[in-house]
């Protein structure tokens, strides 16, 4: 391989201008096609046979859009409220601008009746969110059209109301476009460089090369994107990659060529040994990191392959520029790459056997056991915190304030709940399909029955009522002419007394005549004069009784008729009330009770006036009884004075004549009072039969009273059906196929369950064949207890209420596809692990031929990796870091993402297995030219350190400017990898060669049958015989152990 690439790099060099013309070619054409095709990158995570992509392929195939979840877009206003008049236009005008945007497939209005159902307005009503469904998913959801989306809520902002984007179209719009973690990673790297080179211009070749390599890289994974998908952390993460080590394996070469022109090697010679012998270690190192990427791909997920897709391009890339393009500059440049030199104290220095690395390689060779347990003993409190790392998921929460998803997710928080940030999507399969359930369509067709009914005696009892009032007014109208009949029958009879009393007044003349005959007999006239006088009395009397008595009925006939009015006025009265009652109009009500209330009174005041009349008619009564008795006992005697005045007939016959005229007038007077008995008793009959009538009336009264309240009850009871009804409809999402049993369970199952503060009406495809169901959790997307939530909904809640239903049910949605990315990551770490180690200690152990050797290097890198977990944990997990790291959050701590621990594994181990490869064949040149094992690693140590120490703190400067972006995934990446890339600089200084002086010569031990096995691969070896401009005969190695080509094998 070392001479293949030094014919290559000898080409390179002496044909500078093509190469770098190819170069440009390349660069322009894949920016070129990525500016016409777009660079795609999709967040879709795609996790085969797990419960979220279950869910997700359930509802691709019978249920789309809905896939694709919800974006909530959320209005908030900081005073009144969201349903205020001008607040609530602006918002309905904002949601119908929003549905007529591309590629909105619905948008529900929180302000709406299904909204608030639905639970999108806050109990304050302050902040509500409207869930936008969008018919593409994030991977082709571009920044056009999710900008578009909140564009359309300008009439909301214009009305002052405060709006924000979450979901994909939040993170779509929120992804920081600024280069300032890369600019800052260069500048660091441009001032170590500057130093190790010791001129401007050599310091400018590694940067330069470094960003064509990452320019093509990054242009390639964005036209990869669409065909793989590759998430939005690819290009970042593949960019710190790939500016680390394309800067990185650029200084490895030029260093090399440098020394080998201090030695006076021709320029191109240098170039291609340089290419020939640290080409082939950068070629071999990079292998090293791009086979430790794709055994990314053992773990069986695509975001994770994804990844290591992305950054492995970057590596490759970095590799060739390394080895083309930047010979190509280094021939172009000849000597003047050492134009624009430092100032000589800042330069590097070439003293012999001294300095700072021979003073350290010294100290590791003397004392490798009290380095190795420094080392080892200073790595244990950085691996403690890695004991309690757990896996989590991206928090929303601890982006920047700045964005737009960060703005959406603290106002839905502080709103409605930080649960609604994450909604658990449980997607059901149902055969057969959904139905309305026996109760609803029973309690349907009884509702649809009382209110058929209700409608007939709606129809019938106004008429019914209208008849009953008609036959009323009637039976008034005859009472009133039987009081007029009455009245008619009194005065007829008052004119009869009249006329009585005139007879009365003849029979007085008679017996004034018969005083002559009286006077014939003292004893009988005495007699009869006191009988007369005594009657005339009683007649008085009489007569006095019978006036008043007149009175009393003339005083008493009003009050009577007034009394009659009145309780026929209560009647109706109450009739109109109980009407009004069930109307519902209570003022009505309560008019007609007043009026009530004033005719009650109205009577007591007319019985009050007729209690004296009528104990004034009982006095009378006693008195006329009292004067009947004393007329019969006059009577008596005047028939004894009849019997003594026998004698007198005959004189008495005239006056018998005249008394008989008199009978005569009153037979005829007693006749007419016959007839007026008769006709009063007439009077009595047909007041009997109105009283009758009445008594009937009221029994219809009664009967329609019953009526009206047996519909009244009906009434209620098909209330209370309607609102049962309407409390299962909206229970249902509205769809009755959500009062199927089986979704209804499941409803209960998942309210019921412990974190889950809110769960939506269900969502039903039109086959009836899946059912879409939101649980709101109480507890952050985040949240250890969300995940707890995911498994116990899964394992219990589930098997539950789907077991022999017919019911297939899966959690899915984006955070139970995290919860079980994180559960996938978990079961396959180790396997990553460990295939990632067996790679890179196959590969050691092909490259030096040695068994302890790759496993110093696998332990020294599991190591540092251990460490860097420890670190990332203590900063994040902890929460020991948030403040310095610039992540402003609601919690004190920042869960790590699932898949960054995996990433940094691998980029790790390859990146740190670079650094193991530049130290170990600097000490294997230095055996094969027959140095003493031990002081071999003296030697190689003296001469890699400062380079590889250099790489490393470049390589840092890169990863750790990351930590400036605002997304906390990536700051996790910075941290991690810059802290990783350090300690494995400073193990391969320090632990690294203290374990190869302890193996002496058993570092390069290999088995004879394993020796024949194994290929042959030289690193930094020497240059192929033929390769032009590459001399073969070895060169004088000086102490720093640069420049001279190891021995052939």
């Amino acid at each position: 391989m070392g001479g293949l690439l030094g014919r290559l790099g000898g080409f390179c060099a002496r044909h500078s201008l093509v190469v770098i013309g190819a170069w440009v070619l390349v660069l322009v054409t894949v920016v070129v096609a990525v500016s016409t095709l777009g660079a795609k990158t999709s967040n879709d995570l795609a996790l085969p046979n797990t419960g979220s992509q279950e869910a997700k392929d359930l509802l691709t195939d019978r249920f789309p859009p809905q896939q694709n979840g919800v974006n909530p877009i959320v209005f908030h206003v900081s005073k009144g409220k969201l349903t205020d008049s001008a607040n609530k236009q602006a918002v309905d005008d904002s949601v119908k601008e929003i549905g007529k945007q591309p590629h909105v497939h619905t948008v529900t209005n929180p302000l709406s009746s299904d909204g608030q159902t639905a639970g999108l307005l806050s109990k304050d009503g302050r902040t509500a969110f409207a869930p936008v469904l969008m018919d593409v998913g994030s991977g082709d959801l571009t920044e056009e059209i999710a900008g578009n989306v909140l564009d359309a809520t300008q009439p909301a902002q214009d009305a002052g109301i405060t709006t924000a984007a979450g979901g994909s179209i939040g993170s779509t719009l929120s992804t920081d476009e600024s280069r300032t973690s890369e600019v800052v990673g260069i500048i660091a790297a441009m001032i170590i460089l500057s130093l190790v080179l010791g001129s401007l211009v050599a310091m400018g070749l590694p940067i330069i090369t470094a960003v064509v390599g990452l320019g093509v890289a990054l242009a390639t994974v964005g036209l990869v994107g669409h065909l793989l998908s590759i998430p939005t952390a690819g290009p970042t993460l593949a960019t710190m990659i790939g500016l680390g080590v394309g800067i990185d394996y650029a200084l490895f070469l030029i260093t090399r060529h440098q020394d080998q022109m201090r030695d006076g090697m021709p320029v191109r010679e240098s170039i291609a040994r340089a290419v020939a012998t640290s080409g082939s270690a950068i070629v071999f190192a990079g292998c090293t990191v791009v086979v430790a990427l794709l055994a990314l791909g053992v773990a069986g997920i695509p975001l994770v392959s994804a990844l290591g897709y992305a950054s492995a391009m970057a590596v490759v890339a970095a590799v060739l520029v390394a080895i083309t393009l930047l010979p190509a500059f280094l021939g172009l440049l000849g000597h003047r790459i050492s134009w624009a030199s430092l100032p000589a104290f800042m330069r590097p220095g070439r003293r012999r056997g001294k300095g700072l690395w021979a003073t350290w390689a010294g100290v590791v060779h003397r004392h490798p056991w009290v380095v190795a347990c420094v080392s080892l003993a200073a790595l244990v409190p950085l691996i403690i915190p890695v004991l309690s790392l757990e896996l989590g998921q991206e928090d929303v929460g601890a982006t920047s304030k700045e964005t737009t998803e960060r703005q959406a997710y603290d106002l839905i928080s502080a709103g409605l709940g930080v649960g609604y940030n994450g909604p658990l999507q449980v997607a059901s399969s149902l055969d057969p399909p959904a139905a309305p359930s026996d109760e609803y369509t029973q309690k349907y067709n009884k509702a649809m029955s009382l209110k058929s009914d209700l409608e007939k005696k709606q129809k019938e009892l106004p008429e019914q009522e209208q008849q009953l009032k008609d036959e009323q007014a009637q039976l008034e109208d005859e009472q009133a002419q039987l009081e007029a009949e009455q009245a008619s029958l009194e005065q007829q009879g008052a004119q009869l007394q009249a006329q009585q009393a005139a007879l009365e007044q003849q029979a007085d003349a008679l017996r004034g005549q018969q005083a002559d005959l009286e006077r014939q007999a003292d004893r009988l006239r005495a007699e009869q004069r006191r009988l007369e006088a005594e009657q005339a009395h009683l007649e008085a009397r009489r007569e006095q009784l019978r006036r008043e008595a007149r009175r009393l009925a003339m005083q008493a006939r009003p009050l009577v008729r007034e009394l009659v009015r009145l309780r026929a006025h209560e009647r109706i009265l109450e009739r109109r009330i109980a009407r009004a009652e069930r109307d519902g109009d209570e003022a009505r009500v309560e008019r007609l009770q007043a009026r009530l209330d004033e005719v009650e009174a109205q009577q007591a005041a007319v019985q009050k006036k007729l209690a004296p009349l009528e104990k004034e008619a009982r006095g009378l009564a006693r008195q006329a009884r009292r004067l009947q008795a004393q007329a019969q006992r006059l009577q008596q005697q005047a028939d004894a004075l009849q019997r003594q005045a026998d004698a007198l007939t005959r004189q008495k016959a005239e006056l018998e004549r005249q008394a008989a005229s008199l009978q005569a007038q009153g037979d005829e007077l007693q006749a007419q009072g016959d007839e007026l008995q008769a006709q009063a008793a007439a009077l009595r009959q047909q007041g009997d039969a109105l009283e009758q009538q009445a008594a009937e009336l009221q029994k219809k009264a009664a009967d329609l009273k019953a009526e009206q309240q047996q519909a009244e009850q009906e009434q209620k009871e098909a209330e209370q059906l309607q609102d049962e009804l309407t409390q299962m409809m909206t229970a249902a999402g509205g769809d009755a196929r959500g009062t199927d049993l089986r979704v209804v369970s499941l409803q209960t199952g998942l309210s019921d369950a412990d974190g889950v503060a809110a769960l939506t009406p269900p969502q039903i495809n039109k086959k009836g064949d899946v059912v879409l169901l939101s649980a709101v959790p109480t507890t952050a997307p985040a949240s250890d207890d969300t995940a707890d939530l995911v498994e116990h909904v899964r394992d219990t809640v589930l098997p539950e209420k789907t077991l022999g239903t017919g019911m297939k049910s899966y959690v899915g949605g984006y955070t139970a596809s995290y919860v079980d990315l994180a559960s996938l990551i978990s079961a396959r770490l180790l396997l990553v692990i460990g295939t990632v180690i067996l790679l890179g200690y196959l590969l050691l152990m092909v490259a030096f031929r040695s068994l302890l050797i790759p496993l110093q290097a696998a332990v020294t890198n599991l190591l540092s990796a251990a460490a860097a977990f420890g670190v990332l944990t203590a900063a994040f997990q902890w929460g020991w870091g948030i403040d310095l790291l610039g992540i402003d959050t609601a919690s004190s701590t920042v869960p790590i993402a699932s898949y960054v621990p995996l990433m940094m594994f691998a980029g790790l181990f390859g990146l740190s297995m670079d650094y193991e490869v530049f130290l170990v064949s600097h000490v294997q040149q230095h055996v094969h030219e027959g140095d003493e094992p031990r002081q071999a690693v003296h030697s190689g140590l003296v001469s890699s350190a400062r380079i590889t120490t250099a790489a490393a703190l470049i390589m840092a400067s890169v990863f750790a400017s990351f930590i400036l972006d605002p997304d906390p995934t990536i700051k996790q990446f910075g941290v991690g990898l810059s802290v990783a890339v350090l300690l494995a600089g400073m193990l391969v200084v320090t632990l690294a060669p203290a374990a190869l002086v302890i193996f002496g010569r058993a570092a390069w031990w290999l088995p004879g049958w394993l020796d024949k096995v194994l290929p042959h691969i030289s690193i930094e070896g020497e240059a192929t015989a033929g390769t032009p401009g590459v001399s073969e005969t070895p060169r004088h190695r000086d102490d720093e152990g640069t420049g001279v080509p190891s021995r052939p094998q």
